[in-house]
């Protein structure tokens, strides 16, 4: 569902006229953004299943720092790997404050960034981390792609934001499960009308497909299964804020929605087997959870 779908079932379910002066569309969109945040975000993260993966390379410079992408949920990192003039990925050692008098090779975190041992001077640094979910807002502040051009990278939607300006970076999101971030950061060469122009264009990116500005989505970025338990979150939060006696009741019937798409999400590879991840740092595998 896009946010006027999630808006419009919202007040279905919770008996809310389409007109009132309690929540405005805009109250329930951050109801919806607020429990993306504690509730289906952690859920997520929390089922070891590589959600919401993405890596951003630097060139390497002895001595620099790199800053944790802004996107990273927590400000965490996934993993880090060094990449040479080949190709060859090495991943790398998390290093300690105490490591430094011993010259190990590795990464430090310093609060928000990254800093190389001083081994690494040449190369590519790719860090891979989680990305948060972009921020929901209405269909209205994005374009929806009605054509597509990939010989001038030019796009044709059906209407054009006043937000979309030369220059300004824009994202790419899937219209269908699992409403994947096609792209992100692309910086918007020119604006004629209804067509857009970029430098490149996403793979994947088909007729349907959404055009936003940088972290931002009409589409919860969230697989369908997941799309009832954000409506259901969202509605106890309302009833709760009005003291409604139907909140106990709905209660109930989130977690019972939620364990349902838990067990239809994971694990995520259905073959019986154990998750598991080779610690190439440990040396040895690691079980997940079984």
């Amino acid at each position: 569902m896009n946010t006027t779908e999630l808006i419009t079932a919202l007040k279905l379910h919770g008996s809310f006229p389409t007109s009132n002066d309690l929540f405005s569309d805009e109250d329930f969109l951050s109801l919806f953004n607020h429990q993306m945040k504690v509730e289906i975000t952690p859920l997520l993260v929390g089922l070891n299943e590589e959600y919401f993966l993405q890596s951003q390379n630097f060139t390497v410079v002895q001595g620099s720092t790199y800053r944790i992408p802004t996107r990273a949920i927590g400000s965490n990192v996934r993993t880090l790997f060094t990449i040479d003039s080949s190709g060859n990925k090495a991943a790398l050692a998390r290093l300690f404050e105490e490591d430094r008098p011993s010259g190990a090779s590795g990464y430090y975190v310093i609060r928000n960034s990254i800093e190389l041992s001083n081994d690494f001077n040449t190369g590519l640094l790719q860090v891979v981390y989680f990305a948060r979910p972009s921020t929901l807002v209405l269909t209205t502040a994005c374009a929806q792609v009605n054509a597509i051009d990939t010989g001038t990278n030019t796009v044709e939607v059906a209407a054009t934001p006043d937000t979309f300006i030369t220059g300004i970076k824009l994202d790419f999101v899937q219209n269908k499960n699992p409403y994947d971030l096609l792209g992100m950061d692309y910086e918007l060469a020119g604006v004629s009308g209804t067509t857009l122009n970029f430098a490149s264009l996403p793979d994947g990116l088909e007729i349907g497909d959404w055009i936003c500005l940088a972290t931002e989505s009409p589409v919860p970025m969230i697989p369908d299964e997941l799309h009832p338990v954000l409506l259901q979150s969202a509605l106890c939060k309302t009833l709760s804020s009005k003291k409604d006696k139907q909140f106990k009741d709905e209660k109930e019937t989130l977690t019972e929605i939620k364990t349902n798409a838990i067990n239809l999400l994971d694990p995520r590879v259905k073959d019986n087997s154990a998750k598991m991840r080779t610690g190439a740092l440990l040396g040895h595998f690691q079980s997940r959870r079984y």
